[in-house]
């Protein structure tokens, strides 16, 4: 359905021990220390270096990737997003900020190291306001401040590299910066764009609140824009939730922190400029077919293995759940996926759709605070409907669960394999203000098989 180790080894310590010595980038606009705006202090590379990386990864992404060419649009992006970076935190005078729009439909975003960001045509198509858009792009610009590409590759290559790390204590610390910008080199557009953690994203959000709020946008609009896509949008925004891992609480999280930020002000969320760019951005030709930027999982040549008889733990947010342990677990949306290695199919223009294991998700209906868990269930399969034509209800009875009223419905659908229908079961009970939505789902065929292991992750299922 579209829908640890604890203590480092000696060489590793020696690393950070190296690392420690170096100084972190400054803040360079008044007042944000008190909000922690500092990029990871074990940060090897420069600014200067990040511009070099995000050069790389831009001129990759401009092969995979077709760009928008089209003018008013594309000057209205630079524009704004220019007018954005005005008040970013940790701006360095090395970054680039090139603006650019993929002409994709789908949902998404990205942002390479140094200043290189690209906002896909369907983002813009979604966004509401001027405000939404400006928090996408404030948010991508956060990632770029914060120095998240390469922090990740600087964490990545510790371990590899401690021995490396302890060469340059010795004096030969320019020969390791070759090496590392040597390998990072060769880590292409995916690295950066494709690992994000959950940390990260909260960053993210925290740095594209301060610039809206200074920017004079409402600086609630981030945050509404993501939780409008992901309800108004489900299948369009898969790709978005797996580039960006949502933090639990995120918009609890923008809300608490906006106080911070200084006086309360009526920031604005609407321009004439933006509803002109819009109405001509419609009007143009559709955008190409997507095609997947190499992210996609392909298509299994075989079925996946079998469930493993052993569960672990995944703590979300309300619930925990345990599944068998050669899963893996993905956030999506509002919600977990858990699945098996192949159990995440792409079709050929890159939709990802779930063809084995099972999901979470929290769906809040429309209706009043009264809503009844039949209706609101009904309403969560007619969502499902707009990429799931072929979805139907086979059966649907009553159930308790954990003492609480719940719905247990059979489903059939078309599966994404191709020439198959698959079995959803969805068991859903209401929470204080969503419905709670946990689906199995497997083709008919290999449905009896998986039914003890979501039998025994159903009742594993614990409500906080």
């Amino acid at each position: 359905m579209k829908a640890r180790r604890t203590r480092p080894t000696g060489r590793e310590f020696a690393a950070l021990v190296f690392l420690a010595g170096l100084t972190a980038v400054p803040c360079v606009v008044l007042g944000v220390e008190r909000l922690s705006f500092k990029p990871w202090w074990g940060n090897r590379f420069t600014p200067e270096q990040d511009v070099a990386f995000g050069r790389q990864g831009a001129a990759d992404a401009e092969k995979q990737f077709p760009l928008l060419k089209d003018a008013q649009t594309e000057q209205y992006i630079s524009a704004l997003g220019h007018r954005l970076v005005l008040f970013a935190p940790n701006n360095s005078p090395a970054y680039v900020w090139q603006f650019k729009v993929v002409n994709s439909s789908d949902i998404n975003a990205f942002a390479l190291p140094g200043g290189f960001v690209y906002v896909n045509r369907g983002a813009i198509e979604a966004a509401q306001d001027e405000a939404q858009i400006a928090g996408v792009m404030a948010h991508e610009s956060g990632h770029v401040v914060m120095r998240h590409g390469t922090t990740r590759a600087t964490k990545a290559m510790l371990a590899e590299l401690a021995g490396g790390l302890l060469e340059g204590i010795a004096g030969q610390s320019g020969s390791l910066t070759s090496q590392v910008f040597a390998t990072i080199g060769g880590f292409g557009i995916g690295s950066w764009m494709l690992h994000n953690s959950r940390q990260d994203e909260t960053q993210a959000d925290e740095v594209g609140t301060y610039i809206l709020y200074h920017g004079g946008y409402d600086p609630h609009a981030m945050a509404q824009f993501f939780d409008i896509i992901q309800k108004k949008y489900p299948q369009r925004t898969i790709q978005f939730f797996s580039d960006h891992p949502v933090p639990e609480n995120r918009i609890k999280d923008v809300n608490a922190e906006i106080p911070l930020l200084g006086p309360a002000t009526q920031g604005k969320t609407n321009t004439p400029e933006f509803d002109a760019m819009k109405k001509h951005l419609l009007g143009l030709p559709p955008a190409p077919k997507a095609q997947s930027g190499g992210s996609a999982p392909p298509k299994p040549a075989s079925p996946p293995p079998p469930p493993s008889s052993r569960l672990q733990r995944y703590e979300g947010e309300g619930f925990t759940i345990r599944y068998p342990d050669n899963w893996q677990a993905e956030k999506t949306g509002d919600g977990i996926a858990l699945f098996p290695a192949g159990g995440m199919i792409s079709d050929e223009g890159g939709d990802v759709s779930q063809a084995y294991g099972a999901s979470i998700t929290n769906f809040r209906p429309t209706g009043q605070a009264g809503w009844g868990l039949v209706e609101a269930t009904q309403e969560l399969f007619d969502s499902w409907r707009g990429s799931n034509p072929n979805l139907h209800v086979l059966k649907q009875t009553g159930a308790k669960v954990l003492g609480q009223p719940a719905l247990v419905t059979l489903l059939e659908n078309d599966s994404p394999l191709g020439g198959q229908k698959e079995n959803d079961q969805v068991l859903t009970l209401r929470r204080s203000d969503s419905l709670l939505a946990l689906v199995f789902v497997a083709p008919q065929s290999s449905f009896d098989a998986y039914k003890p292991t979501f039998d025994a992750m159903e009742q594993s299922l614990e409500i906080r």
